[in-house]
């Protein structure tokens, strides 16, 4: 574990130093033709994960505070630990709150009895139903467009896959997929600048083929045709 927390954070310092170079260097094995795109398609990879990171983070912070909150009023024990359990939790979306959640509901029967769990149990349900209708809808749904089967299907193979951490990588690898494969099968996108993706109105205005030319109206400054004299 020290070995892979240390090259993670030599790698981590030197993707914040030199990522633009490294990316540079990564585009340059993509045919020239293809290489604007393709740098369009790995910013809004990049762009969409990052939003799905804020948005979560901001998800979570919601759900632990208000179970924070809940349990100190019903003066269950371990209130912080829980609520940093919670936020942890929910990370993954659906399942995490969930099962993290159930921690503080079995905390409180085994200490201050069923009436107490059940109160905490509401207490979950009713954040569950505010993160469900409210929060992921406002926040996740702006971030990124993905199907509520698509995120459950993704955390079940992570799950398969690799366990705990495969549920908690699975939806943003899928977001970052998304997004990409969205700009690349796009017909305009490679033609959009890379460092500003999302302007998508025309610089020129645009005129139909069909229509005539306007008829060109003469200045009356300019002297008109002369008349023939007649024989």
């Amino acid at each position: 574990m020290l070995t892979e927390t240390l090259l993670a954070l030599f790698a981590l310092i030197f993707f914040l130093h030199g990522g633009v170079a490294i990316w540079q260097f990564l585009l340059g094995a993509v045919p020239a033709e293809m290489r604007t795109r393709a740098d369009v398609a790995g910013r809004r990879s990049l762009a969409a994960l990052v939003s799905y990171i804020r948005a979560t983070a901001a998800v979570a912070v919601v759900d632990g505070v208000l179970l924070g909150i809940g349990l100190a009023v019903l003066g269950v024990p371990l209130a912080a630990p829980l609520a940093a359990l919670v936020f942890l939790g929910a990370f993954v979306p659906i399942l995490g709150a969930v099962v993290s959640g159930t921690a503080a509901v079995l905390v409180a029967l085994v200490i201050q009895g069923p009436i107490i769990a059940l109160i905490v149990l509401a207490l979950l349900v009713a954040i569950m139903q505010l993160e469900g209708h409210v929060l992921q809808p406002l926040l996740l749904g702006r971030a990124v467009k993905l199907h509520p089967l698509a995120v459950v299907l993704a955390i079940g193979a992570g799950l398969v896959v690799a366990g705990i951490a495969g549920a908690l990588l699975a939806v943003p690898l899928l977001a970052v997929l998304n997004s990409g494969i969205r700009s690349l099968r796009s017909d305009a996108d490679h033609e959009a600048d890379p460092a500003d993706i999302h302007t998508s109105e025309p610089t020129e205005s645009a005129v139909p083929l069909d229509e005539p030319a306007p008829e060109r109206r003469p200045d009356a400054t300019e002297p008109g045709p002369t008349a023939r004299p007649e024989r």
